[in-house]
């Protein structure tokens, strides 16, 4: 699922309607580097809804992993993040008759776009650098040896 119809829900007596949807999310480039989104580029999120009157906020809930290479090392690294974002919605905002996407709003025309608001929200959460560990030493400028697996790697200097 990648857009979600806000007319499908179906409010409550608190007027709250909750919804587990599984959202499919292309991988990440990042430093370079390709990113796959979850064990198989799908993010399983909570989505609340909550209506007054004819206004509505959205709250969008999730945690996944980030797998690919570490940035400084290349081996596999997982990173696990947790993201919330909230979205308002004031009343005649989701009747928009004209199709193109607002840059900042996530809804057009009652469609929710889940994914784009999903990669906005990791994009958010994304640590400054994505390592297989924190302590994850790199590799070596002069030969490219992974220092993780030789901490006392070295090279003799030359005369």
């Amino acid at each position: 699922m990648r857009r979600f119809d806000l007319r499908s829900l179906r409010f409550d007596e608190t007027s709250e309607a909750w919804r587990r949807l599984p959202v499919e999310v292309a991988p990440f480039v990042f430093g370079g580097l390709e990113y796959l989104v979850g064990d198989d580029g799908v993010v399983d999120v909570s989505l609340t809804a909550a209506k007054v009157g004819e206004n509505m906020t959205l709250v969008c809930e999730f945690e996944t992993t980030l797998h690919g290479p570490c940035q400084r090392c290349l081996d596999d690294a997982a990173v696990s993040l947790a993201a919330r974002g909230v979205e308002y919605i004031r009343h005649g905002d989701s009747e928009i008759e004209d199709e193109e996407e607002d840059e900042t709003g996530y809804v057009a025309a009652y469609n929710l776009d889940l994914e784009r608001w999903v990669r906005d929200l990791i994009a958010e959460a994304l640590p400054d650098k994505l390592l297989c560990r924190s302590e994850c030493r790199g590799l070596c400028p002069l030969c490219g040896a992974n220092l993780n697996e030789d901490p006392g790697h070295g090279h003799e200097a030359a005369d």
